[in-house]
């Protein structure tokens, strides 16, 4: 009785990601045409840099929303790791700081490359890959499986 509780929670909370997924990509979607909109009126460019920096956090941003949502997606450490990287080279890129500061984002983004080369496994990026959640579905009927079969034995 508690795995079929614990089998339907799990399921639930799974199908309530991937609605939070839909409902970010949606919004993304949205703003990348409202930004597009922006950057083809010419008169936004009479602003110079501050402009482009301005476009430049949107994008950031998007792509941030677009790789969380792959996270929320594929429950991978590869694409927990991208999102940490687009968001470390956001904040390396647009938001200006001191030089401590930027080494510190250097050293993180040095450190995340590091991980991903080295501490994630191939098993790991099939997985990020190929995984679409279906795993994660299943982990309850192979747990159920073994249940059954120690109450066999």
């Amino acid at each position: 009785m508690r795995q079929k509780i614990q089998k339907k929670m799990f399921e639930f909370c799974y199908l309530l990601e991937l609605l939070i997924s839909c409902v970010i990509g949606i919004a993304v979607v949205i703003l990348g045409v409202r930004l597009f909109l922006e950057m083809i009126n010419l008169s936004v460019f009479s602003g110079g840099d501050k402009i482009l920096e301005t476009i430049l956090d949107k994008a950031m941003i998007l792509a941030i929303g677009v790789e969380f949502i792959k996270m929320l997606c594929r429950h991978t450490p590869e694409t927990v790791v991208e999102v940490l990287l687009f968001a470390i080279a956001r904040q390396l890129v647009l938001v200006h700081k001191s030089a401590l500061d930027i080494l510190i984002e250097v050293a993180a983004i040095a450190a995340l490359f590091a991980i991903r080369k080295y501490l994630l496994t191939k098993r790991d990026e099939r997985e990020s890959v190929g995984d679409t959640g279906k795993s994660k579905l299943n982990f309850f009927k192979k747990e159920e499986e073994e249940n059954k079969k120690v109450d066999i034995l």
